[in-house]
């Protein structure tokens, strides 16, 4: 189905996209938090197990609303 390929296109996409921002800002806690692409979600995620347990419960809700839609 074409919706579906093209909305896995758009998903690796934004992932590679993801990939080189990271790389491109250097290790992490060798980062500086100056700006750049949206700097307020860095804050959101301090490396707690309860912010991966969040995301990841914010993201399954995310797709679950998307395949019921």
């Amino acid at each position: 189905n074409l919706s579906g390929v093209l909305l896995g296109l758009l998903s690796a996409g934004l992932a590679v996209a993801g990939a080189l921002i990271g790389l491109r800002r250097g290790a992490p806690g060798g980062h500086r938090d100056e700006g750049g692409p949206l700097p307020w979600l860095r804050r959101l995620q301090s490396g707690h197990i309860g912010d991966y347990v969040a995301w990841t419960v914010a993201g399954m809700a995310l797709l679950t609303v998307l395949a019921a839609w």
